[in-house]
């Protein structure tokens, strides 16, 4: 929950006006991108987080290892609605199957091309046109793995709806 002297204020009474009372509604969401070997990694399931690569060889390593191993998105979206501090939270993931030539070159052609690849996490950035030709398919939504998924937001919003109709 959100305690009451983090939640922000209208800055004039015309803002709140404005907004006829009706509230606010704060999206945050977060992602993260993870792998599951066969072998141990960082946990005792096998699976681990790939952050920002910290230079152009790890991220060739990450890039390399979605031949065999796919990546996996986990994105969580939290909506809390102002004044009341009713909070929705969920989450959604999405596989990205690479086509098995996938290779740590791929990292060189993206620096080459200006991509932001140290600033991505995994590596890898699926709407990019290099990136493209090597996806087998995605299991979920494309925004999904891109960071917020319109689905869940959707469901989110559904659900504070019924939950704000409760209250009046």
């Amino acid at each position: 929950r959100v305690a009451r002297e983090e939640v922000p204020h209208a800055n004039t009474n015309e803002e709140m006006i404005e907004n006829e009372g009706r509230g606010w509604l704060i999206l945050t969401a977060d992602q993260v991108v993870t792998q599951t070997q066969t072998q141990t990694l960082d946990s005792e399931n096998g699976t681990r987080i790939l952050e920002k690569p910290s230079s152009v060889a790890q991220a060739k390593q990450f890039v390399s290892s979605y031949a065999v191993h796919a990546p996996r998105t986990v994105g969580s979206c939290v909506l809390t609605h102002i004044p009341s501090l009713i909070q929705i939270s969920g989450f959604d993931t999405a596989r990205i199957n690479f086509k098995p030539t996938i290779h740590g070159d791929l990292v060189d052609k993206l620096i080459q091309d200006g991509a932001p690849v140290l600033k991505c996490a995994g590596g890898l950035m699926v709407e990019h046109t290099f990136v493209r030709e090597y996806i087998e398919g995605i299991d979920g939504t494309e925004d999904s793995v891109m960071g917020l998924s319109k689905e869940l937001v959707w469901r989110l919003l559904t659900k504070m709806k019924s939950k704000l109709a409760e209250l009046e």
